[in-house]
């Protein structure tokens, strides 16, 4: 792809004054101010050579944008600890908001463009298909995504760095250091060749910038940022309308069937429940101090029906966990912050340090479930859920986490038990809301889309564990045991 690019453009310093002084510098603050009525997001990724002037090129961009709407970011400052948690944790913590933009001097890409040519055994735990993945999820959750690689020949580089050396002095050292391609030119140009055809794709192409000439890398680049950020634009409010008119329909063709095969009846008497329970909170405290001392984080899921047992299961697993390495995160519909984000950025931002465990009363799957049936978000962008969710929980798994996911099963006259008794309970009345009734009265669309969603999302890496929950002694029983048996494997191999 490099090849294509004309390194011999020439643009008069002159020349770009005017063209900046009488459109383009306004036509990007305008850009801008677009974006940010239309309440878009924008991410812009700058790529390209050491030494290729970028960070000459965001200045000069700045100029003519309002700086109280973006945020500048590098991923060689994204600290030891952030490098510890799955590989994009730090880039969701720092989506933009809607309306702003977030721009990367150095993103996703330089750890594997940069560790893998130097030393492959020590490259990161990613893949060309995992930034494909993610870019797809931030241009389907409509973030504008703005890509960008400045090219720069061999001879340019090498100039370009003799004058910022003569400009930094003494500081141009470590940094020299640190971010060398000396003497790998060819080695870079193949590896950056690779990278730029793996991740050129229709929904997040690369721009490819001429750099042996500033000036008319800046005219390029500006450019292409009036143009992307108006087309997207366009879109977003095209997209808003619809979304607005639309009435959706489902088309679900196969047919899911998992909860009608749960035996309801398994149960467990009070005495051996309460020695096992002993038993397990015992071992599960164990095997935190050991999956902590060896990193390994682990998360836990729980879903299942209102009144299913939830808190109780949970509350079985924490009295067994150090306070000091485990955090409960509930959730409940999005409030008014967490709208403004991509719908998984308000997990990410909750994913454990190495050796914590994080549990999660109600998750993710929200998407598929309560925001399908309450018609909340259109099929065509709930319906990708089932993939974003699996592509998302692959890459924690291969970050070294334990990822278990429970559904607890209970059958409907057994909730209504549950829910009369919690009305007639004063200490318990507080569990009982009108909308829990309301959703009950949807018991068979909800198993649908429960049977779909564990149909699709029930992975070797992250698997669906149904637990049969009419017997509140089981459950909790099979969750712990679960958790035990998962970790033990995990540190078998390990």
């Amino acid at each position: 792809m490099l090849k294509k690019v004309n390194l011999d453009a020439k643009l008069k310093k002159s020349e770009l004054k005017k063209l900046l002084d009488e459109k383009l510098g306004y036509e990007l603050g305008k850009a801008q101010r677009a974006a940010r009525d239309a309440g878009m997001p924008v991410i812009m990724v700058f790529e390209g050579w050491r030494n290729s002037r970028r960070s000459e090129i965001l200045g000069k961009m700045m100029q003519f944008m309002d700086a109280r709407g973006f945020h500048v970011y590098t991923s060689s400052r994204i600290t030891e600890e952030e490098r510890k948690l799955p590989f994009f944790t730090p880039f969701w913590k720092r989506l933009p908001a809607p309306g702003h933009m977030a721009i990367y001097r150095h993103s996703w890409y330089y750890l594997k463009n940069d560790m893998e040519v130097k030393n492959e055994e020590k490259s990161v735990n990613t893949t060309f298909d995992h930034i494909n993945a993610f870019e797809k999820q931030l241009t389907d959750g409509h973030y504008c995504l703005l890509k960008f690689f400045v090219h720069v020949s061999e001879k340019q580089q090498e100039k370009n760095k003799k004058n910022i050396i003569k400009e930094t002095g003494k500081a141009w050292k470590p940094i020299h250091e640190i971010y060398s391609e000396e003497d790998q030119y060819d080695k870079f140009y193949k590896r950056y060749n690779e990278m730029l055809k793996a991740t050129d794709t229709e929904y997040a192409p690369w721009n490819l910038i001429s750099g042996d000439d500033v000036d008319v890398a800046e005219y390029e680049v500006f450019n292409a940022i009036v143009d992307g950020i108006n087309k997207a634009v366009k879109a977003f409010t095209t997209y808003k309308e619809a979304q607005r008119l639309s009435t959706n329909v489902s088309d679900s063709k196969r047919k899911y069937d998992v909860l009608s095969k749960v035996d309801l009846s398994k149960n467990i008497a009070k005495d051996e429940y309460k020695a096992k329970l002993a038993e397990y909170q015992k071992r599960l405290r164990e095997l935190q101090v050991e999956a902590f001392n060896k990193g390994i984080s682990t998360i836990l899921a729980f879903e299942g029906w209102d009144a299913g047992g939830k808190g109780g299961a949970i509350k079985r697993v924490t009295e067994a966990l150090d306070p000091l390495d485990f955090s409960v995160h509930p959730y409940s519909a999005p409030n008014q912050v967490e709208r403004m984000f991509h719908y998984l950025w308000r997990f990410w931002i909750n994913v454990p340090e190495p050796g914590q465990f994080a549990l999660f009363d109600r998750t993710w799957y929200g998407r598929v479930m309560v925001e399908r049936i309450e018609k909340i978000t259109p099929d065509v962008d709930w319906r990708r859920g089932y993939d974003e969710i699996n592509e998302m929980e692959k890459e924690w798994t291969e970050a070294n986490i334990v990822v278990l996911k429970f559904w607890l099963q209970i059958d409907k006259d057994e909730q209504a038990r549950r829910f009369k008794e919690r009305e007639n309970n004063p200490e318990k009345l507080w569990k009982i809301t009108d909308e829990d009734w309301r959703n009950r009265a949807k018991w068979g669309e909800y198993e649908d889309a429960v049977n779909e969603m564990i149909g699709r999302t029930n992975t070797d890496y992250a698997p669906w564990i149904i637990v049969e929950a009419n017997s509140k002694y089981y459950a909790r029983l099979k969750v712990l045991k679960s958790i035990i048996d998962a970790l033990e494997k995990k540190l078998k191999d390990k």
